[in-house]
């Protein structure tokens, strides 16, 4: 188990930690930043220290060998520092540009509203830059789709569904990609063939017909003979490292999904205006705040 500091003074730190369990330490006022390793009940500590304008850095403790002065299974004192403590799952950090989570961008969800109307079955609206496409998605966990939420997104949205899954999942379903070898693989949506379920579904392009197709694509019991292609529902690959090795909607969505505790299966749809273009910010919040929905900028999870 790591503790990673960060900079900032809240909470006083637990005096233990549930082994096994990744969480972060965020500590204000400090440009210094450690880690805690538990290992065999005996806590390891690992500092680095960093110059106001951090051109200098120094490593303190990287070795096995600084076993804490404190004794089995005490984990170090750090006199009058105190710090939060944020879980995180498969080591994603929830956090903005500024490295608080509970700050936000300017005009934004949190990051935590956005986790909790996930887990509940609901959906939330992912913005990305105004540098890359400056448009949002309306996003959802997979598993939690209905016809009624599926009718929404079809309604609200392009039309195109798009499941977000990993490659360990396209593999097994034995989905490849549609452009294989893409060369712009940064800046374009790495879609595979299109499918249906095969099963419980008619012409497979009704909201009740999508919504079953979706859950098949989020089931870890489906096998590709479930599936018939083409169809009218995409599946997007989702790239290793999430957001933090691309910023775009397909890694945004699988990543809230698996913050949020769920499957790592997403499915999302651009957002539309009255006239079919794309809806702007002002647009995306307006209609965030209509469906009281969580809006979170993609850069608050990087």
């Amino acid at each position: 188990m790591d503790i990673v500091f960060h900079s900032t003074p809240v909470l006083q730190i637990p005096k233990y930690l549930p082994n096994g369990q990744n969480s972060f330490v965020l500590l204000k006022g400090l440009q210094s930043s450690a880690s805690v390793v538990l290992k065999k009940k005996t806590w390891f500590p690992r500092v680095r220290c960093l110059s106001l304008n951090n051109n200098i850095r120094e490593d303190i403790g990287d070795g096995d060998d600084d076993v804490n002065p404190n004794g089995e299974g005490e984990p170090p004192a750090f006199q009058t520092l105190s710090a939060e403590i944020t879980p995180v799952t498969d080591q994603f950090f929830v956090s903005d540009a500024k490295g608080d989570p509970d700050r936000p961008s300017e005009g934004f969800s949190s990051i935590e509203q956005a986790l909790n109307a996930i887990r509940q079955g609901k959906f939330v609206i992912a913005v990305d830059d105004e540098d890359r496409e400056n448009e949002g998605d309306l996003i959802m966990a997979a598993s939690s789709v209905t016809t009624e939420a599926m009718g929404f997104m079809v309604k609200h949205g392009t039309g195109i569904v798009c499941v977000g899954m990993t490659e360990e999942d396209l593999e097994r379903l034995k989905l490849p990609l549609m452009v294989p070898n893409n060369e712009e693989e940064t800046l374009t949506t790495a879609f595979t063939v299109s499918v249906d379920a095969k099963f419980g579904t008619s012409t497979g392009v009704s909201a009740a017909d999508r919504a079953v197709t979706v859950l098949a694509l989020a089931s870890s019991d489906s096998n590709p003979e479930d599936l018939q292609r083409p169809g009218h529902v995409f599946p997007v690959k989702y790239k290793n490292g999430g957001v933090l090795k691309r910023a775009g909607y397909t890694e945004a969505s699988v990543d809230l999904v698996t913050l949020a505790g769920l499957r790592p299966v997403s499915v999302h749809s651009r957002v539309v205006v009255d006239d079919g273009s794309m809806a702007c910010l002002t647009e995306l919040q307006k209609f965030a705040m209509e469906y009281n929905l969580p809006i979170i900028s993609i850069a608050d999870l990087i």
